[in-house]
C-alpha cells in the first residue's frame, strides 16, 4: 500500500495564513469587493469599514495609504470633526472627491 505523497506548502501559503502585510490588505481587498456587490455607490464610514474588514484599527492605520483611491476624507460640519468614508468603487470616490 503507497502513502500519498503530501501536497508541498508554499511560501505564498506561509504568508496568507501568517503575514500581516498579506493578511491585511486581502481583508481590505475582499471588504472593498463586497461593497461593490452591495452597490456600485456604497460607502462606509471608516469605524464601521473596520468592523466590516474584520480589521484593527492598527492594521488600517498601516495600510490606509494604499487604498487612498477608497478614501475621501469629509470637511468638519457643525462641530463634528472630518471623518474618512471608504467607497467600494474608486471612480465613485474621485467623483465625490
Amino acid at each position: 500500500m503507497s502513502v500519498a505523497k503530501p501536497k508541498p506548502r508554499t511560501l505564498d501559503e506561509f504568508r496568507s495564513n501568517h503575514d500581516r502585510n498579506v493578511i491585511v490588505p486581502a481583508k481590505i481587498n475582499a471588504a472593498l469587493a463586497k461593497m461593490r456587490e452591495i452597490g456600485p455607490e456604497h460607502y462606509e464610514y471608516e469605524s464601521d469599514f473596520i468592523k466590516f474588514a474584520g480589521i484593527s484599527q492598527t492594521d488600517v492605520s498601516l495600510h490606509r495609504d494604499s487604498f487612498a483611491d477608497h478614501i475621501v476624507e469629509t470637511t468638519a460640519v457643525g462641530g463634528r470633526s472630518p471623518r474618512r468614508v471608504w467607497f467600494g468603487d474608486k471612480k465613485v470616490a474621485a467623483k465625490v472627491r
